[in-house]
Protein backbone atom coordinates (compact mmCIF):
# COMPACT_ATOMS: atom_id res chain seq x y z
CA UNK A 1 0.00 0.00 0.00
CA UNK A 2 1.61 3.13 -1.39
CA UNK A 3 1.69 6.53 1.22
CA UNK A 4 -1.39 8.09 -0.70
CA UNK A 5 -3.49 5.19 0.39
CA UNK A 6 -2.85 5.94 4.12
CA UNK A 7 -3.87 8.61 6.06
CA UNK A 8 -1.53 9.50 9.32
CA UNK A 9 -1.91 13.21 8.95
CA UNK A 10 -3.24 14.78 12.45
CA UNK A 11 -3.12 11.24 13.77
CA UNK A 12 -0.76 10.55 17.08
CA UNK A 13 1.82 7.70 16.75
CA UNK A 14 3.40 5.83 19.36
CA UNK A 15 6.89 5.19 18.32
CA UNK A 16 8.41 2.06 20.99
CA UNK A 17 12.17 1.87 21.36
CA UNK A 18 13.90 5.23 20.10
CA UNK A 19 16.50 3.72 18.07
CA UNK A 20 17.69 3.45 14.60
CA UNK A 21 14.13 1.82 13.93
CA UNK A 22 11.92 3.59 15.78
CA UNK A 23 14.12 7.26 14.62
CA UNK A 24 13.34 5.90 10.89
CA UNK A 25 9.86 5.58 11.42
CA UNK A 26 9.26 8.36 13.44
CA UNK A 27 11.02 10.77 10.91
CA UNK A 28 8.99 9.07 8.02
CA UNK A 29 5.38 9.26 9.80
CA UNK A 30 6.11 13.26 10.68
CA UNK A 31 7.17 14.18 6.82
CA UNK A 32 3.55 12.77 6.48
CA UNK A 33 1.83 14.36 8.81
CA UNK A 34 1.67 12.48 12.23
CA UNK A 35 2.27 13.66 15.29
CA UNK A 36 4.69 11.35 17.06
CA UNK A 37 5.85 10.45 20.41
CA UNK A 38 8.31 7.94 21.15
CA UNK A 39 8.60 6.42 24.56
CA UNK A 40 11.92 4.05 25.69
CA UNK A 41 12.60 2.11 28.56
CA UNK A 42 16.20 3.46 29.05
CA UNK A 43 17.06 7.05 30.49
CA UNK A 44 17.31 9.98 29.22
CA UNK A 45 20.91 9.92 29.44
CA UNK A 46 21.08 6.09 27.96
CA UNK A 47 19.17 7.27 24.93
CA UNK A 48 20.95 10.48 23.91
CA UNK A 49 24.11 8.24 24.27
CA UNK A 50 22.48 5.70 22.01
CA UNK A 51 21.76 8.29 19.58
CA UNK A 52 25.21 10.11 20.10
CA UNK A 53 26.92 6.44 19.44
CA UNK A 54 25.13 5.65 16.62
CA UNK A 55 24.86 9.15 14.87
CA UNK A 56 20.94 9.47 15.29
CA UNK A 57 20.94 12.36 17.00
CA UNK A 58 20.14 14.67 14.08
CA UNK A 59 17.92 12.08 12.69
CA UNK A 60 15.80 12.13 16.12
CA UNK A 61 15.45 15.45 16.39
CA UNK A 62 13.61 15.22 13.39
CA UNK A 63 11.61 12.18 14.52
CA UNK A 64 9.78 12.88 17.66
CA UNK A 65 7.62 15.63 18.59
CA UNK A 66 8.00 14.62 22.23
CA UNK A 67 10.12 11.48 23.65
CA UNK A 68 9.29 10.00 27.17
CA UNK A 69 12.53 8.61 28.57
CA UNK A 70 12.74 6.07 31.64
CA UNK A 71 9.62 3.73 30.99
CA UNK A 72 7.46 6.17 32.11
CA UNK A 73 4.25 4.58 30.36
CA UNK A 74 1.43 6.17 33.19
CA UNK A 75 2.70 9.49 30.96
CA UNK A 76 0.30 7.76 27.79
CA UNK A 77 -2.97 8.03 29.79
CA UNK A 78 -3.55 11.57 28.28
CA UNK A 79 -3.38 10.89 24.85
CA UNK A 80 -5.69 9.62 22.27
CA UNK A 81 -2.67 6.77 20.53
CA UNK A 82 -3.69 6.26 16.59
CA UNK A 83 -1.49 3.04 16.25
CA UNK A 84 1.79 2.40 17.76
CA UNK A 85 5.15 1.59 16.01
CA UNK A 86 6.84 -1.08 17.64
CA UNK A 87 10.65 -1.52 16.81
CA UNK A 88 12.21 -5.04 16.50
CA UNK A 89 14.02 -4.76 19.75
CA UNK A 90 10.82 -4.51 21.89
CA UNK A 91 9.61 -7.77 22.25
CA UNK A 92 5.26 -7.79 21.75
CA UNK A 93 4.81 -9.07 25.12
CA UNK A 94 6.18 -6.38 26.22
CA UNK A 95 4.60 -5.86 29.68
CA UNK A 96 3.10 -1.97 29.80
CA UNK A 97 2.40 -2.37 25.95
CA UNK A 98 -0.82 -2.94 25.30
CA UNK A 99 -2.17 -1.56 28.80
CA UNK A 100 -1.10 1.41 27.40
CA UNK A 101 -2.44 1.54 23.72
CA UNK A 102 -5.71 0.01 24.28
CA UNK A 103 -7.12 -1.44 21.27
CA UNK A 104 -4.41 0.45 19.13
CA UNK A 105 -2.95 -1.76 16.21
CA UNK A 106 0.73 -2.06 16.76
CA UNK A 107 2.94 -2.79 13.69
CA UNK A 108 6.58 -2.30 13.08
CA UNK A 109 8.77 -0.86 11.28
CA UNK A 110 8.98 -2.87 8.41
CA UNK A 111 4.96 -2.57 7.76
CA UNK A 112 5.36 0.91 8.42
CA UNK A 113 8.00 1.00 5.81
CA UNK A 114 6.37 -1.13 3.12
CA UNK A 115 3.01 0.86 3.16
CA UNK A 116 4.74 3.70 2.10
CA UNK A 117 6.80 2.15 -0.34
CA UNK A 118 5.64 2.12 -4.12
CA UNK A 119 8.81 0.25 -5.45
CA UNK A 120 9.14 -3.20 -5.56
CA UNK A 121 9.94 -5.32 -2.40
CA UNK A 122 12.13 -8.64 -2.33
CA UNK A 123 12.36 -9.47 1.56
CA UNK A 124 15.64 -11.65 2.32
CA UNK A 125 15.49 -13.40 5.75
CA UNK A 126 17.45 -16.52 7.13
CA UNK A 127 19.54 -17.69 10.52
CA UNK A 128 23.02 -16.64 8.59
CA UNK A 129 24.07 -14.73 5.46
CA UNK A 130 21.13 -12.34 5.41
CA UNK A 131 23.26 -8.88 5.14
CA UNK A 132 26.22 -10.43 2.30
CA UNK A 133 22.99 -11.97 0.33
CA UNK A 134 20.72 -8.71 0.27
CA UNK A 135 23.69 -6.53 -0.32
CA UNK A 136 25.03 -8.98 -3.18
CA UNK A 137 21.34 -9.34 -4.88
CA UNK A 138 21.21 -5.53 -4.63
CA UNK A 139 24.33 -5.53 -6.72
CA UNK A 140 23.22 -7.86 -8.87
CA UNK A 141 20.22 -6.22 -9.54
CA UNK A 142 21.78 -2.53 -10.48
CA UNK A 143 24.23 -4.13 -12.60
CA UNK A 144 21.51 -5.76 -14.76
CA UNK A 145 20.03 -2.20 -15.10
CA UNK A 146 18.04 -2.08 -12.51
CA UNK A 147 17.75 0.91 -9.59
CA UNK A 148 18.15 -1.04 -6.59
CA UNK A 149 19.01 -0.38 -2.93
CA UNK A 150 19.97 -3.27 -0.14
CA UNK A 151 17.69 -2.02 3.29
CA UNK A 152 16.57 -2.92 6.20
CA UNK A 153 18.83 -4.71 8.74
CA UNK A 154 22.08 -4.28 6.98
CA UNK A 155 21.96 -0.34 8.25
CA UNK A 156 19.27 1.70 6.40
CA UNK A 157 15.51 0.84 7.49
CA UNK A 158 13.35 0.69 4.59
CA UNK A 159 11.30 3.64 6.22
CA UNK A 160 14.03 5.94 5.81
CA UNK A 161 13.54 5.42 1.57
CA UNK A 162 10.11 4.30 1.52
CA UNK A 163 8.40 7.32 -0.01
CA UNK A 164 11.11 8.95 -1.85
CA UNK A 165 11.92 5.05 -3.74
CA UNK A 166 10.40 5.29 -7.67
CA UNK A 167 7.89 3.14 -8.39
CA UNK A 168 10.50 1.17 -11.07
CA UNK A 169 13.12 0.81 -8.09
CA UNK A 170 13.76 -2.42 -6.02
CA UNK A 171 14.07 -2.38 -2.34
CA UNK A 172 16.04 -5.59 -1.47
CA UNK A 173 15.41 -5.80 2.45
CA UNK A 174 16.81 -7.70 5.01
CA UNK A 175 14.51 -8.55 7.82
CA UNK A 176 14.69 -10.06 10.86
CA UNK A 177 12.03 -12.35 12.69
CA UNK A 178 11.61 -9.75 14.90
CA UNK A 179 10.29 -7.67 12.39
CA UNK A 180 7.70 -10.41 10.74
CA UNK A 181 6.36 -10.58 14.26
CA UNK A 182 4.52 -7.59 13.91
CA UNK A 183 3.40 -7.12 9.85
CA UNK A 184 -0.03 -7.14 8.28
CA UNK A 185 -0.05 -5.88 5.09
CA UNK A 186 3.52 -6.58 4.11
CA UNK A 187 3.34 -7.88 0.51
CA UNK A 188 7.11 -8.31 -0.99
CA UNK A 189 7.02 -9.48 -4.75
CA UNK A 190 10.01 -12.11 -3.58
CA UNK A 191 10.74 -13.66 -0.40
CA UNK A 192 14.09 -15.35 0.97
CA UNK A 193 14.54 -17.82 3.44
CA UNK A 194 18.06 -18.63 3.16
CA UNK A 195 18.52 -21.32 6.07
CA UNK A 196 17.46 -22.10 9.42
CA UNK A 197 19.55 -22.90 12.50
CA UNK A 198 18.76 -22.00 16.57
CA UNK A 199 19.05 -18.42 17.16
CA UNK A 200 17.73 -15.78 19.65
CA UNK A 201 16.44 -18.40 21.83
CA UNK A 202 16.87 -15.81 24.49
CA UNK A 203 13.96 -14.31 23.07
CA UNK A 204 11.70 -17.14 22.03
CA UNK A 205 10.26 -20.18 23.92
CA UNK A 206 11.54 -22.40 21.60
CA UNK A 207 12.59 -23.34 18.19
CA UNK A 208 9.42 -23.85 16.95
CA UNK A 209 8.29 -20.33 17.90
CA UNK A 210 11.42 -18.68 15.91
CA UNK A 211 10.81 -20.61 13.04
CA UNK A 212 7.21 -19.64 12.79
CA UNK A 213 8.27 -16.18 13.41
CA UNK A 214 10.32 -16.75 10.15
CA UNK A 215 7.41 -19.09 7.66
CA UNK A 216 4.98 -15.51 8.53
CA UNK A 217 7.48 -13.97 5.03
CA UNK A 218 6.17 -17.27 3.12
CA UNK A 219 2.47 -16.33 4.33
CA UNK A 220 2.74 -12.91 3.40
CA UNK A 221 3.95 -13.37 -0.15
CA UNK A 222 0.83 -12.70 -2.66
CA UNK A 223 0.01 -15.59 -5.19
CA UNK A 224 2.17 -13.80 -7.93
CA UNK A 225 5.17 -13.56 -5.34
CA UNK A 226 8.28 -16.05 -5.72
CA UNK A 227 9.38 -17.88 -2.60
CA UNK A 228 13.28 -18.74 -2.53
CA UNK A 229 14.81 -21.02 -0.57
CA UNK A 230 17.89 -23.62 -0.01
CA UNK A 231 17.64 -27.17 -0.85
CA UNK A 232 19.27 -27.65 2.25
CA UNK A 233 16.76 -26.00 4.35
CA UNK A 234 14.33 -29.26 4.91
CA UNK A 235 12.08 -27.03 7.42
CA UNK A 236 11.82 -24.16 4.70
CA UNK A 237 11.70 -26.03 2.03
CA UNK A 238 8.43 -27.87 3.26
CA UNK A 239 6.83 -24.49 3.57
CA UNK A 240 4.41 -23.83 0.58
CA UNK A 241 3.82 -20.82 -0.72
CA UNK A 242 0.77 -19.41 -2.93
CA UNK A 243 3.01 -19.08 -5.75
CA UNK A 244 6.55 -19.90 -7.67
CA UNK A 245 9.02 -21.56 -5.85
CA UNK A 246 12.67 -21.04 -6.57
CA UNK A 247 15.12 -23.29 -4.84
CA UNK A 248 19.33 -23.00 -4.78
CA UNK A 249 21.58 -25.77 -3.34
CA UNK A 250 22.05 -28.51 -4.28
CA UNK A 251 20.69 -29.88 -8.28
CA UNK A 252 19.80 -33.47 -7.51
CA UNK A 253 16.93 -32.19 -4.99
CA UNK A 254 15.62 -29.82 -7.21
CA UNK A 255 17.83 -26.36 -7.36
CA UNK A 256 17.58 -24.15 -10.81
CA UNK A 257 20.29 -22.63 -9.30
CA UNK A 258 23.55 -24.53 -8.42
CA UNK A 259 27.65 -25.41 -8.04
CA UNK A 260 28.62 -27.45 -10.34
CA UNK A 261 31.75 -28.24 -12.54
CA UNK A 262 33.75 -25.41 -10.98
CA UNK A 263 30.49 -23.73 -11.96
CA UNK A 264 27.68 -21.83 -10.86
CA UNK A 265 24.81 -22.57 -12.90
CA UNK A 266 21.15 -21.84 -13.90
CA UNK A 267 18.77 -24.97 -14.97
CA UNK A 268 17.32 -23.67 -17.98
CA UNK A 269 15.13 -26.79 -19.61
CA UNK A 270 17.19 -29.32 -20.69
CA UNK A 271 20.35 -26.97 -21.74
CA UNK A 272 21.62 -25.52 -18.18
CA UNK A 273 23.29 -22.43 -18.64
CA UNK A 274 26.71 -21.33 -16.68
CA UNK A 275 26.65 -18.04 -15.59
CA UNK A 276 29.88 -17.50 -14.16
CA UNK A 277 32.79 -20.01 -13.28
CA UNK A 278 33.80 -20.60 -9.94
CA UNK A 279 37.56 -19.23 -10.04
CA UNK A 280 35.91 -15.77 -11.23
CA UNK A 281 34.15 -14.77 -7.98
CA UNK A 282 36.16 -12.39 -5.56
CA UNK A 283 34.51 -14.65 -3.00
CA UNK A 284 34.60 -18.46 -2.34
CA UNK A 285 34.23 -19.59 1.28
CA UNK A 286 31.26 -22.05 1.67
CA UNK A 287 28.87 -19.49 2.82
CA UNK A 288 30.02 -16.57 0.38
CA UNK A 289 29.51 -19.65 -2.12
CA UNK A 290 26.06 -20.09 -1.16
CA UNK A 291 24.85 -16.62 -0.76
CA UNK A 292 25.87 -16.14 -4.17
CA UNK A 293 23.89 -18.78 -5.58
CA UNK A 294 20.55 -17.88 -3.34
CA UNK A 295 21.42 -13.84 -4.89
CA UNK A 296 21.66 -15.19 -8.50
CA UNK A 297 18.36 -17.64 -7.70
CA UNK A 298 16.25 -14.12 -6.04
CA UNK A 299 17.19 -11.96 -9.10
CA UNK A 300 15.52 -14.65 -11.27
CA UNK A 301 12.02 -12.91 -10.94
CA UNK A 302 13.27 -9.89 -11.99
CA UNK A 303 16.16 -9.87 -14.65
CA UNK A 304 15.12 -11.09 -17.73
CA UNK A 305 18.77 -12.37 -19.10
CA UNK A 306 20.56 -14.07 -16.11
CA UNK A 307 23.43 -13.16 -18.71
CA UNK A 308 23.61 -9.93 -17.04
CA UNK A 309 24.11 -11.22 -13.46
CA UNK A 310 27.73 -12.47 -14.49
CA UNK A 311 29.18 -8.79 -14.37
CA UNK A 312 27.76 -8.16 -10.80
CA UNK A 313 28.77 -11.46 -9.34
CA UNK A 314 32.48 -10.56 -10.45
CA UNK A 315 32.26 -7.11 -8.78
CA UNK A 316 31.23 -7.75 -5.46
CA UNK A 317 34.04 -7.02 -2.99
CA UNK A 318 31.84 -8.78 0.16
CA UNK A 319 30.92 -6.84 3.15
CA UNK A 320 32.95 -6.02 6.35
CA UNK A 321 32.58 -8.49 9.76
CA UNK A 322 31.85 -11.16 7.47
CA UNK A 323 35.30 -13.26 6.27
CA UNK A 324 36.72 -10.48 5.84
CA UNK A 325 40.86 -9.94 5.52
CA UNK A 326 42.42 -7.96 8.17
CA UNK A 327 45.99 -8.31 7.35
CA UNK A 328 48.76 -10.92 7.87
CA UNK A 329 51.83 -11.20 10.28
CA UNK A 330 54.64 -13.81 8.71
CA UNK A 331 52.28 -15.71 6.75
CA UNK A 332 49.39 -16.12 9.37
CA UNK A 333 46.20 -14.18 8.32
CA UNK A 334 43.93 -12.60 10.30
CA UNK A 335 40.23 -12.74 9.36
CA UNK A 336 37.06 -11.14 10.78
CA UNK A 337 33.88 -12.97 10.99
CA UNK A 338 32.26 -10.84 13.98
CA UNK A 339 29.08 -11.19 12.27
CA UNK A 340 29.15 -15.03 12.48
CA UNK A 341 26.74 -14.67 16.32
CA UNK A 342 25.37 -18.48 16.41
CA UNK A 343 26.55 -21.84 16.30
CA UNK A 344 25.44 -22.43 12.78
CA UNK A 345 27.32 -19.41 11.09
CA UNK A 346 30.76 -21.05 12.96
CA UNK A 347 29.76 -24.31 11.80
CA UNK A 348 28.81 -22.82 8.01
CA UNK A 349 32.34 -20.73 8.09
CA UNK A 350 34.17 -23.47 9.40
CA UNK A 351 33.48 -26.67 7.41
CA UNK A 352 35.60 -27.75 4.38
CA UNK A 353 37.72 -24.77 5.72
CA UNK A 354 41.11 -25.62 3.73
CA UNK A 355 43.85 -24.24 5.96
CA UNK A 356 44.96 -24.67 9.57
CA UNK A 357 42.73 -22.28 11.94
CA UNK A 358 43.13 -20.48 15.54
CA UNK A 359 39.65 -19.52 16.28
CA UNK A 360 38.66 -16.90 18.43
CA UNK A 361 34.96 -17.74 20.38
CA UNK A 362 32.84 -16.64 22.62
CA UNK A 363 30.36 -13.74 23.77
CA UNK A 364 27.48 -13.15 25.52
CA UNK A 365 24.87 -16.10 25.00
CA UNK A 366 21.61 -17.19 23.14
CA UNK A 367 21.18 -20.09 24.51
CA UNK A 368 22.48 -22.17 22.22
CA UNK A 369 24.25 -25.85 22.51
CA UNK A 370 27.92 -25.33 21.53
CA UNK A 371 28.35 -29.52 20.96
CA UNK A 372 27.60 -28.91 17.33
CA UNK A 373 31.23 -27.20 16.92
CA UNK A 374 32.88 -30.37 17.41
CA UNK A 375 31.98 -31.18 13.92
CA UNK A 376 33.95 -28.81 12.28
CA UNK A 377 37.12 -28.65 14.30
CA UNK A 378 39.15 -30.69 11.38
CA UNK A 379 41.19 -27.59 10.81
CA UNK A 380 41.05 -25.72 14.11
CA UNK A 381 44.54 -26.05 15.95
CA UNK A 382 43.26 -24.61 18.94
CA UNK A 383 40.52 -22.06 19.96
CA UNK A 384 40.93 -19.07 22.10
CA UNK A 385 37.68 -18.68 24.34
CA UNK A 386 36.46 -15.06 25.73
CA UNK A 387 33.11 -13.78 27.38
CA UNK A 388 30.50 -14.24 29.24
CA UNK A 389 30.08 -17.84 27.38
CA UNK A 390 34.06 -18.45 26.96
CA UNK A 391 33.55 -21.29 29.74
CA UNK A 392 30.67 -22.90 28.31
CA UNK A 393 32.16 -23.06 24.64
CA UNK A 394 35.46 -24.68 26.32
CA UNK A 395 33.87 -26.56 28.17
CA UNK A 396 31.77 -28.15 25.04
CA UNK A 397 34.99 -28.24 23.18
CA UNK A 398 37.48 -29.31 25.62
CA UNK A 399 38.47 -33.02 24.63
CA UNK A 400 38.18 -32.49 21.20
CA UNK A 401 40.51 -29.04 20.71
CA UNK A 402 43.40 -27.73 22.95
CA UNK A 403 41.39 -24.33 24.60
CA UNK A 404 42.63 -21.46 26.08
CA UNK A 405 41.12 -18.80 27.65
CA UNK A 406 41.92 -14.88 27.06
CA UNK A 407 40.64 -12.20 29.30
CA UNK A 408 39.48 -9.48 26.56
CA UNK A 409 39.88 -9.68 22.72
CA UNK A 410 43.18 -7.92 22.29
CA UNK A 411 44.80 -10.72 24.49
CA UNK A 412 43.12 -13.57 22.51
CA UNK A 413 44.51 -11.75 19.18
CA UNK A 414 48.20 -11.94 21.18
CA UNK A 415 47.84 -15.29 21.90
CA UNK A 416 46.11 -16.87 19.18
CA UNK A 417 48.99 -15.68 16.88
CA UNK A 418 51.37 -16.65 19.34
CA UNK A 419 49.62 -20.65 18.54
CA UNK A 420 49.45 -19.63 15.01
CA UNK A 421 51.94 -21.58 12.57
CA UNK A 422 52.43 -19.84 9.29
CA UNK A 423 50.04 -19.75 6.85
CA UNK A 424 47.30 -20.41 9.38
CA UNK A 425 44.64 -18.46 9.95
CA UNK A 426 43.80 -16.23 13.15
CA UNK A 427 39.62 -16.47 12.71
CA UNK A 428 37.52 -14.12 14.90
CA UNK A 429 34.13 -16.39 14.73
CA UNK A 430 32.26 -16.08 17.78
CA UNK A 431 29.04 -17.84 18.22
CA UNK A 432 27.74 -15.45 20.28
CA UNK A 433 26.17 -12.14 20.86
CA UNK A 434 28.79 -9.29 21.63
CA UNK A 435 26.73 -7.59 24.18
CA UNK A 436 29.04 -8.75 27.62
CA UNK A 437 31.95 -6.69 25.97
CA UNK A 438 30.93 -4.88 23.00
CA UNK A 439 28.11 -2.23 22.06
CA UNK A 440 27.50 -4.02 18.58
CA UNK A 441 29.28 -6.93 16.52
CA UNK A 442 30.55 -3.94 14.42
CA UNK A 443 32.35 -2.67 17.28
CA UNK A 444 33.63 -6.15 18.20
CA UNK A 445 35.22 -6.70 15.09
CA UNK A 446 37.02 -3.34 14.50
CA UNK A 447 38.56 -4.27 17.93
CA UNK A 448 39.67 -7.41 16.41
CA UNK A 449 40.95 -5.67 13.40
CA UNK A 450 42.75 -3.16 15.65
CA UNK A 451 44.68 -5.57 17.76
CA UNK A 452 46.01 -7.60 14.81
CA UNK A 453 47.34 -4.30 13.41
CA UNK A 454 48.67 -3.62 16.69
CA UNK A 455 50.50 -6.49 16.17
CA UNK A 456 51.67 -5.74 12.97
CA UNK A 457 49.59 -7.08 10.52
CA UNK A 458 49.79 -5.94 7.08
CA UNK A 459 46.72 -4.78 4.69
CA UNK A 460 45.78 -7.21 2.51
CA UNK A 461 42.43 -5.51 0.96
CA UNK A 462 43.61 -7.14 -2.44
CA UNK A 463 44.40 -10.87 -0.63
CA UNK A 464 41.20 -13.50 -0.21
CA UNK A 465 40.89 -14.93 2.84
CA UNK A 466 42.85 -18.77 3.49
CA UNK A 467 39.04 -19.99 3.18
CA UNK A 468 38.56 -18.28 0.03
CA UNK A 469 41.24 -18.88 -1.89
CA UNK A 470 41.21 -21.89 -4.53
Amino acid sequence: MAGDDLVVKDKLILVVGLARSGCAAGALLRRHGARVIGIDDASEEQVAARWQREDLTERAQVAFDEVISGGDWARLEDYDIAAVVLSPGVPTEHAALRAAVGQAPVWGELEWGARFCGATIVAVTGTNGKSTTTELTAHLLREAGHSAEALGNVGRPLCDRADELSTDAIAVVEVSSFQLETVATFRPTVGVVLNLAPDHLDRYPDLAAYYAAKRRLVDCLPPEGSYVTWTGCHEARAWRPQGPRLLFGDRAAGAQVYLAEEGLWIADGDEPRLVIPQSELPLRSPPNLINATAAVATCLPLVSDPDALAAGLRSFGGLAHRHQAIGSIDGVLFVNDSKATNVHAVCAGLDGYPGEVVLIAGGSGKGEDYTPLREVLQAVRAVVVIGAEGPAIGAALADAVPVESAEDLSAAVARAHALARPDATVLLSPACASFDMFSSYRERGECFAAAARALGAKDTSSEEPAEERS
